[in-house]
């Protein structure tokens, strides 16, 4: 299971007082505003404030006062350690379930989960099947996913007929 998760992108600077704009990789952006610090790059930095601007979060970091000194932030990954993620309730995070292998209700490999396509009616698998370069969609609702076992790193799915073609 991944230990960090990557929550966005410094993408720019943000005036000539040291904030940065950061690209959000999460669904809501209001989320950086809890954390009282992220880890860009390698190291961990305070947060000093975060503003929301356009779907963007602006934060200012401790220690970067200008322009000139967040200028080697741009174009870095930030990250949060694991455990201060948001836990759903669920248990499992996406980055959890890709590679888990996929079967069907009788037990047949199937194939591997890919990737997990998230829309706004209800998330989508990618599944690469087992014996081709081909991926199929299984939409992620109890009618069609039955089971996630994250230790054994297996997903149980209901396929109706035209699923796999």
């Amino acid at each position: 299971m991944a230990q960090m998760f990557n929550i966005g992108k410094i993408v720019n600077t943000h005036g000539v007082k040291g904030e940065v704009k950061i690209y959000p990789y999460t669904d809501d952006v209001t989320k950086f505003e809890k954390y009282s610090s992220l880890i860009v790059g390698e190291r961990r930095i305070e947060v000093v404030s975060v503003r929301i601007h356009k779907n963007m979060a602006l934060v200012k970091f401790k220690g970067y006062e200008s322009i000139d000194s967040v200028h080697e932030l741009i174009n870095q990954s930030v990250y949060i350690p694991r455990e201060m993620a948001d836990d759903d309730g669920e248990g499992h995070y996406i980055v959890d379930l890709i590679g888990c292998i996929i079967l069907d209700e009788y037990g047949k490999e199937l194939g591997v989960l890919k990737d997990v396509l998230q829309n706004t009616a209800q998330d989508l698998y990618e599944i690469k099947r087992k014996d081709s370069m081909q991926v199929f969609y299984v939409p992620v609702v109890d009618e069609f996913v039955k089971s996630i076992d994250i230790n054994a790193r297996k997903i149980v799915i209901h396929l109706i007929e035209g699923m796999l073609e």
